[in-house]
């Protein structure tokens, strides 16, 4: 991993990756959108069924329901790095921890070459990942929704930054479960504030 320099390195090796069985399920590689020198990056789990298709990130409902969370920080979603954890579609598989090492050693050298300012994890599993690489303490996503945590992370000349994580319930729980909405709504309101 050490000699990925840049971003089309990295994508070309996600392109051919069989590092586990999920490759098995790519239709289109989902790798990222966005700006390479993005202030905010956000980070999703895996692409899923319309993502795989089209290989775009974040289309369908939850994609809808995200611009509209956007919208609602004040958030232009051409300026920000938007990726995935795993970047392979995951049908009816479970995402073990396996899948999550072999692929976020892509996301780490994503990250170490975007420099965000902010990263915004989607989720449970990419909150617990994210915090976990940064020495941070794992909480239920109940507990750190919307909450800023700040940590110090490293680059490619081993400088380090501070950096704000503010961990986010995936556009697709309040799918899932209606009675999120209007959490994550206020959640998405607050981040405008605070950015």
């Amino acid at each position: 991993m050490a000699g990925f320099n840049s971003l089309n390195e990295i994508l070309e090796a996600v392109e051919t990756c069989k590092k586990c069985k999920l490759y098995k399920f790519r239709e289109k590689l989902v790798f990222a959108e966005g700006k390479d020198d993005a202030k905010v990056m956000l980070i999703g789990l895996s692409p899923g069924k319309e993502e795989n298709s089209t290989g775009r990130l974040f289309i369908g409902p939850s994609g809808n329901f995200l611009n509209e969370l956007l919208q609602l920080a004040k958030l232009n979603r051409e300026s920000l790095y938007i990726t995935n954890i795993i970047k392979c579609h995951t049908p009816t598989y479970s995402i073990g921890q396996k899948e999550i090492t072999t692929c976020s050693i892509y996301l780490d050298k994503q990250v170490e070459i975007i420099k965000p300012e902010t990263i915004i994890p989607l989720g449970s599993i990419v909150a617990q990942y994210i915090l976990g690489r940064y020495n941070l303490p794992k909480e239920r996503m109940s507990e750190i929704h919307g909450r800023f945590f700040k940590a110090s992370i490293g680059d490619l000349f081993n400088t380090s930054r501070n950096i704000k994580i503010i961990p986010m319930f995936h556009p697709a729980a309040a799918l899932r479960t209606p009675e999120l909405l209007e959490l994550i709504r206020k959640d998405w309101q607050k981040l405008h504030k605070e950015l």
